[in-house]
């Protein structure tokens, strides 16, 4: 949902009744900050070159998007089965449109390329994989390292692949 969207939500929400809790907003709040295909959108504490979450936000099997100041497209995180975190840049190889997550895959909305939820492409035009990130998690914190500014592409899989092929 956009903010546009998200503000017109509460306002409306808000205008129709008068008496609305702090738990009613944020239960509106939260059920908003979704993506199309439902993955929540987490704001992450921001540093220079990384992007920083609480171990909690990220269940096993759990999937969210974070989103620094001054990046163009967001980070998509996913706790896999054996505790290891993925980040990927939401940004198709393509053309640079925001890929969102669809059946277990991203669907760039664009031109159609597909890539499996670890940044792998599965159908083009795109030929390269998404902008995949190194994460530590220490102490109940997650930080994924994105590089100068937030929005620097730090690694990719070092060889284009395309599953299947």
């Amino acid at each position: 949902m956009r903010r546009r969207e998200f503000a017109q939500c509460l306002s409306v929400a808000a205008s129709g009744l008068p008496l609305v809790t702090r738990g009613v907003l944020a239960a509106l709040a939260n059920s908003a900050l979704t993506s199309c295909g439902g993955v929540r959108y987490v704001v992450p504490r921001a540093a220079t070159g990384r992007l920083v979450i609480d171990s909690y936000e990220l269940t096993t099997g759990g999937e969210l998007f974070v989103q620094g100041p001054g990046m163009e497209r967001p980070v998509y995180l996913r706790r896999e089965a054996s505790g290891r975190v993925v980040a990927l840049l939401a940004r198709c190889t393509h053309r640079g449109c925001q890929p969102e997550v669809v059946a277990g895959r991203f669907v760039c909305p664009c031109h159609g390329s597909e890539f499996t939820l670890l940044g792998e492409v599965l159908e083009g035009p795109a030929e390269r994989p998404l902008t995949r990130y190194p994460v530590s998690e220490v102490g109940g914190v997650i930080t994924v390292r994105t590089g100068e500014g937030g929005a620097a592409a730090t690694a990719t899989a070092a060889e284009p692949r395309r599953v299947g092929a």
